[in-house]
């Protein structure tokens, strides 16, 4: 409600000042401080980091809304008097701060997720089998495709040397792969071992069935309990649960 108060404040001095160009920005700005009290959770999602490509489009696009009109009003000087022309310095400020917030935001998430993806795509170089333990809807949805979180069973290959993890990651999933998508199947991988977890490159066009994968999994569960890596309890329960997805 920050921005609501700031408009009401600007608006009233238009009004005892009688400048339109303020009592119109300010009522402006109080419209847009609805709006962006409706859109509370994009904010906290910024706040807090958990951000994808959606939210931070859509907080972008309110600051551009509250910025851009702002300007274009002080800059022109729309609707101040000659007398009362230094008061359209308020709605330039204003609107540079809600438009620069806005373009350089934008502009670091992006050079944020291309370093990102290109240090992921560099790390992903072990083949892998990646097996859905369990699956979510996060709600979000990038350029119309899904975005889910998958816990996730990482089998390397055995030539590889890396030992298996498990993983929890969020992905965007392309409408060819929703029909892959089932509790004990999986996809092949590129991935980086357990010291990057999160880090892979999943071969969506590449499903793996989990029947067909059973004796990969029993040998590799077998392998992780000679090497002592995990319990004999922990082991019987793995064991029961390939076997239960034949």
């Amino acid at each position: 409600m920050k921005l609501a108060a700031v408009g009401l404040a600007t608006a009233v001095v238009g009004v005892v000042l009688g400048i339109p160009g303020l009592i119109g920005i300010g009522s402006f700005w109080v419209a847009m401080g609805l709006v962006v009290r409706s859109q509370a959770e994009t904010f906290k999602s910024l706040k807090a980091k958990n951000v994808d490509g959606r939210t931070f489009a859509r907080s972008t696009a309110l600051l551009l809304a509250v910025g851009l009109p702002a300007l274009v009003v002080g800059i022109l000087g729309l609707g101040f008097p000659a007398e009362h022309a230094d008061w359209r310095w308020l709605p330039v400020i204003v609107g540079g701060l809600a438009v620069g917030f806005g373009v350089l935001g934008g502009a670091l998430f992006l050079a944020g997720s291309a370093v990102e993806a290109k240090t992921g795509a560099d790390k992903a170089i072990v083949p892998a089998t990646i097996t859905i333990k369990a699956m979510r809807e996060t709600g979000t949805y990038i350029n119309e495709r899904p975005r889910l979180e998958f816990d996730l069973l990482v089998m390397p290959d055995k030539s590889s040397g890396v030992t298996s993890y498990e993983v929890t990651k969020k992905a965007t999933v392309p409408a060819t792969a929703l029909g892959s998508l089932r509790v004990g199947d999986g996809f092949k991988a590129l991935v980086a071992g357990p010291e990057s977890p999160t880090a892979m490159e999943i071969h969506w066009d590449q499903p793996v069935s989990g029947a067909a994968d059973v004796s990969t999994r029993l040998e590799q569960l077998d392998r992780l309990h000679r090497e002592a890596k995990i319990s004999d309890e922990e082991y019987e329960i793995q064991r029961q649960r390939i076997l239960g997805s034949l």
